[in-house]
């Protein structure tokens, strides 16, 4: 491995590790059916919505702050509207008391559907999620050290080994000035590899000179492009609308956590462990960054 233009880096050798994101959701998932959850398969279309003449709660705008009086009325979402994925079937209402918007990389588009993002006031703010496409490549190496610990490089480019025959999952993300690609199309982009990908680690590593591509997926990541922190919390003006996205594929690592986080609300009215209130919405419609780094 070349050290040449290393300054600091870090090696952990405990408690470290990887898992398999999909086997940690399917058994969620069953778990939560056991417990008598319902999954309703469907696009969300729309909102249902009632105005109470109760004002917004005191987080939400502070004295000083200017706003339409009509705008800072707590208004509440009494229902959603969603088209079951059947063929010839039309938006059915669901009625509810709470939705939280965990819609991963389509967050946003999901609060454009009640106005957020749209309107005057508290509604001219966006929830700003964006989906990012991002690729991995399965490659073989088989000139690399089977001891090679996984690697994350300051331009984004990551590396692990997933077996002991040398085969290797990479892949990239992207400095955030170009990191704007919102293509839908999942097909794969080989260029990527073998132009901003390979040439990193071949430099690093000389024995992936010889690596070869065996197979590669795409997928989106639900980027906040405000300041790339989480947004959790409920919306300022619609106190029964929960966020819960923008952890830009750190979601499966911290889903647990936000999960906990978000029933210490619902039972508690607060949070009781881990004070989250950084991450709401106030930050955003005050234009407050959080100045934290966060790992790629």
């Amino acid at each position: 491995m070349n050290f040449d233009d290393v300054v600091l880096g870090s090696l952990g050798l405990e408690n470290e590790g990887t898992f398999d994101t999909w086997q940690l959701l399917s058994a969620i998932r069953e778990k939560n059916i056991t417990l008598g959850v319902q999954y309703v398969k469907g696009e969300v279309e729309g909102f249902q919505f009632e105005r109470h003449r109760t004002r917004a709660e005191p987080h939400a705008m502070e004295d000083h702050e200017v706003a339409d009086q009509e705008k800072l009325r707590s208004q509440r979402i009494t229902g959603v509207f969603v088209r079951p994925q059947m063929s010839d079937t039309s938006a059915r209402p669901i009625r509810t008391h709470l939705i939280v918007n965990a819609a991963g990389p389509w967050a946003g588009k999901v609060a454009e559907l009640a106005g957020i993002g749209k309107g005057d006031g508290l509604l001219a703010v966006p929830v700003p999620i964006r989906p990012r496409r991002r690729t991995n490549f399965v490659i073989h190496a088989p000139d690399v050290p089977v001891d090679m610990p996984s690697l994350v490089e300051p331009c984004g480019v990551h590396c692990r080994q997933i077996d002991v025959g040398n085969n290797f999952v990479v892949g990239r993300i992207p400095p955030k000035e170009e990191d704007n690609d919102e293509r839908e199309s999942l097909e794969v982009d080989y260029d990527e590899f073998y132009e901003k990908i390979w040439p990193v680690l071949v430099r690093r590593v000389p024995g992936f000179q010889s690596a070869k591509i065996k197979s590669a997926w795409c997928g989106f990541q639900d980027v906040n492009t405000f300041d790339s922190a989480p947004v959790i919390g409920e919306h300022p003006l619609y106190q029964n609308l929960f966020m819960m996205c923008g952890f830009g594929g750190r979601g499966a690592m911290h889903s647990l956590a936000a999960g906990r986080a978000f029933a210490e609300r619902l039972y508690e009215g607060a949070y009781v462990n881990i004070n989250l209130r950084k991450f709401d919405m106030r930050r955003i419609v005050k234009m407050d960054r959080l100045q934290e780094a966060f790992a790629t």
